[in-house]
C-alpha cells in the first residue's frame, strides 16, 4: 500500500515539475491527479501533515487550470511531494 502511495506522489511530482518547464499534460491527468490526491488525502486522518499537504498540492493542481502560477509556487511543493513519496517507497 505504501509502495502505491509513494509512486502516486512520485508521479504527482513528476507532474509538477512539467508545469514549471511548461510542458502541456493531458487535461484528464491534470484533473484526475488533485481526484487522487483528495482520496488519498481523506483516506487516513485528514488532520496528518502529509494529508494536508496533499490537499494543498491538489488545490495548486487545480488552480494550475485556470491560473499561470509562478514557478517557485510549483517548485516548494513538488519538492516536498518528491520527498515524500520516495520516503514512502524507501519505508516499503
Amino acid at each position: 500500500m505504501m509502495l502505491v502511495l509513494g509512486l502516486v506522489d512520485i508521479f504527482v511530482a513528476f507532474a509538477l515539475f512539467s508545469k514549471i518547464f511548461g510542458v502541456l499534460l493531458p487535461l484528464g491527468v491534470v484533473i484526475g491527479l488533485p481526484i487522487v490526491l483528495f482520496f488519498k488525502a481523506f483516506m487516513f486522518n485528514i488532520y496528518d501533515p502529509g494529508s494536508i499537504q496533499d490537499v494543498i498540492v491538489a488545490l495548486l493542481i487545480i488552480l494550475t487550470i485556470f491560473l499561470t502560477l509562478p514557478w517557485w509556487l510549483l517548485l516548494i511543493p513538488a519538492l516536498f511531494v518528491l520527498v515524500k513519496g520516495l520516503f514512502s517507497i524507501i519505508s516499503f
